[in-house]
């Protein structure tokens, strides 16, 4: 009896241990694309704020926004949702939002 109370228990925690796993991978990517998220949202702060010097709005919208977005935006939100966003979308994404910016703040990234 006291055999298959050990065994159960242990089938137990193992099952327990093994389905928690995935949610810490996906804890980290979350909180991965949390910080990405909120140093994006800081760019498009920059470039929506009519005070900011245009130098740094270049410097926002033609270097150091594209770079974060295609190097850290769009492989931690593939991680974290691949079923609903594909690589392709993101980029085509990226381009209305520059063009846009381009556009409103008359600058043009070259």
């Amino acid at each position: 009896m006291k055999i298959r109370i050990l065994s159960l228990g242990l089938i137990s925690i193992l099952f327990v241990g093994c389905n928690k796993q995935p949610e810490v991978k996906s804890e980290k990517a979350q909180e991965s694309f949390e910080v990405v998220d909120n140093k994006i949202s800081e760019y498009m702060d920059i470039l929506d704020n009519p005070d900011t010097p245009k130098q740094e709005q270049t410097r926002v919208l033609c270097k150091d926004y594209p770079n974060l977005y295609e190097s850290k935006y769009i492989p931690a939100l593939l991680k974290l949702a691949p079923k609903d966003y594909s690589k392709e979308k993101l980029m085509s994404d990226l381009k209305v939002s520059t063009d846009y910016y381009a556009e409103k703040l008359d600058i043009n990234c070259q």
